[in-house]
C-alpha cells in the first residue's frame, strides 16, 4: 500500500505540470483565437490524471480509514475540495457549442479556479506541498 502513497504524492507533480501547459495553451489560445482540438486534448489529459488522482486517494482514504469520528478534519477539506475541483473540471466538456472565443475565455477561468483549489486542497494537508 506504500506504493499507492508514492504514486499518489509523485502524481501530483504531473498532475501541476499538465495543469501548467494547458493555462499556457489557454492564454494563448484566446489571444490568437485557435482551434481548440490541442487543449481539449490536454484539458482530457488533466482530466485522466485527476481521475487517477481520485483513485488512488480513495483507495488511501478507504485504507487508513479508522472509523467517522477519527477522520482528521484536514482529510475531509482535501477530499471535499479535490472533488470541487473535479467536478468543476468537467464543465468545459459540456460547451462544445459555444463559440471559439467565449470557449477559451470560460476555459481559461475554470483552469485557473481549478489550480487555485488544488492548491488550497494539497496546502491544507498536514505536509502540505513539501510532504
Amino acid at each position: 500500500m506504500e506504493f499507492i502513497v508514492l504514486l499518489h504524492g509523485h502524481n501530483r507533480w504531473l498532475v501541476a505540470l499538465v495543469w501548467a501547459v494547458l493555462a499556457v495553451q489557454l492564454v494563448v489560445g484566446a489571444v490568437r483565437s485557435m482551434p481548440r482540438r490541442w487543449a481539449r486534448l490536454t484539458l482530457l489529459g488533466l482530466l485522466a490524471l485527476f481521475a487517477l488522482q481520485l483513485l488512488l486517494g480513495i483507495a488511501l482514504f478507504v485504507w487508513r480509514w479508522e472509523g467517522l469520528a477519527q477522520v482528521p478534519h484536514y482529510r475531509w477539506e482535501h477530499v471535499v475540495t479535490m472533488l470541487a475541483a473535479l467536478l468543476l473540471l468537467h464543465l468545459p466538456l459540456r460547451w462544445k457549442r459555444l463559440e471559439e472565443a467565449l470557449w477559451w475565455r470560460r476555459t481559461l477561468w475554470v483552469v485557473l479556479a481549478v489550480g487555485v483549489l488544488v492548491f488550497l486542497g494539497v496546502a491544507r494537508l498536514p505536509k502540505g506541498w513539501l510532504g
